[in-house]
């Protein structure tokens, strides 16, 4: 991982920062995951690209090609300004960090503050414009409406009292989802009493955390989906139980509550309403594929099918055999804690860019050809599409 890269993610960040208040709005207890997961540490990845320009061979070519893209709509929009500003000054800010006020909480300096990705300022003419890219594959809400978009304007018409309006665009190249939107000095009442309420009601929730008041949880999907208190919060174990009891009522009695099931005395109880919810949804999603596969009913909104065969491996020496053509001995070594994943990984890395997706199809046809690997059955299931 480059030094820019870990200098991005060592970055202290607010405890409400901008990028969550959208969860916070739709439920006031949400609370962000730490961990890292592959699409994060890609577009941790890509991020360092577009603030560098440098490429990184850890990215895979789509994502670098996504990276340009979003390298080249802030050159598209220098070039606006300079041709419709002759003269003008054009000012150029990366990861800026733009506190919203001076509010002064114990924990915080401002009610919310963040790094947005690209500031293009004009003071000479009163505008600024904003680019915040996205890496992900599901699409964010439009600028329009999105807080994050305003906590980051409200911190440039803080900073820049001369600003009078500022057009932010958010960039989705992966999907091809870009919005953008004008405010203007004049609505800053609004938008700062909109995250003043947001900001508000999750420090509330906090506090009444503490005490284990869950008042103000509402379940919402997809926020439960990225909340890292899912697997305690009352109000979804209450959907949870009551799927378990009409499912399997002997296990989970209707006279179960959240309550008892979070006592540590109840782990038994716990474990086994998990197992029912699991194998449950596990069923249910296989009868809606089975019925759409079969056309008994039609394809869910937002939902594709999607075919996976596994690989199983029947000969490591073919494998090693294989693998050496991409990688030397050593890295084939330091990769064999997870055989396939690992191995992929380097040849990934070293393949030269534009040429990686083909590269590991090359070796995953030359693997099933030295007999090395085997595919398993193949399963259709319906996955979400990206919008």
């Amino acid at each position: 991982m480059s030094t820019q890269t870990e200098q991005l993610e060592a970055r202290s960040h607010h405890p409400r920062s901008p990028s969550t208040l959208g969860m916070r709005e739709a439920c006031a207890c949400y609370e962000s995951r730490s961990e890292a997961h592959v699409r994060a540490i890609a577009g941790t990845l890509a991020h360092a690209v577009v603030e560098t320009g440098v490429d990184n061979a850890a990215l895979s070519d789509e994502d670098a090609v996504a990276a340009a893209e979003c390298v080249d709509f802030v050159e598209s929009r220098k070039r606006y300004l300079t041709e419709h500003f002759p003269g003008a000054l054009i000012y150029e800010l990366k990861e800026e960090y733009l506190p919203i006020d001076t509010v002064a909480f114990p924990d915080t300096g401002a009610t919310t503050a963040g790094y947005v990705d690209e500031i293009l300022l004009v003071p000479s003419r009163g505008i600024a414009e904003m680019v915040d890219y996205k890496f992900g594959v599901w699409a964010v809400e439009d600028a329009e409406k999105n807080l994050q978009a305003i906590a980051y304007v409200l911190g440039v018409f803080k900073k820049w009292p001369t600003v009078t309006y500022v057009k932010f665009f958010f960039r989705q190249p992966l999907i091809s989802h870009n919005t953008e939107w004008t405010f203007h000095r004049s609505e800053i009442p609004d938008l700062y009493l909109r995250v003043q309420v947001t900001v508000a009601r999750a420090r509330e929730a906090s506090q009444k955390l503490h005490s284990i008041n869950w008042d103000m949880a509402t379940p919402h999907v997809p926020v439960c989906n990225f909340c890292n208190r899912i697997g305690y919060c009352p109000k979804v174990l209450e959907i949870a139980r009551k799927v378990g009891n009409k499912f399997s009522p002997i296990d989970i009695p209707d006279n179960i509550t959240p309550t008892m099931v979070l006592e540590p005395t109840q782990a038994n109880l716990a474990m086994r309403l998990a197992q029912v919810v699991s194998v449950w949804a596990k069923a249910f999603k296989a009868q809606i594929t089975n019925r759409a596969l079969e056309g008994r009913v039609g394809l869910p909104d937002g939902y594709v099918f999607q075919t996976n065969q596994s690989r199983e491996l029947v000969d490591k020496d073919k494998f090693k055999e294989v693998a050496l053509r991409y990688m030397t001995e050593q890295e084939y070594l330091g990769s064999l804690d997870v055989l396939f994943g690992a191995v992929e990984k380097v040849i990934n890395d070293k393949a030269p860019r534009g040429a990686k997706r083909e590269t590991l199809l090359q070796f995953r046809e030359a693997l099933a050809e030295a007999g090395a690997t085997k595919q398993g059955e193949s399963y259709t299931f319906l996955k979400a599409k990206k919008v």
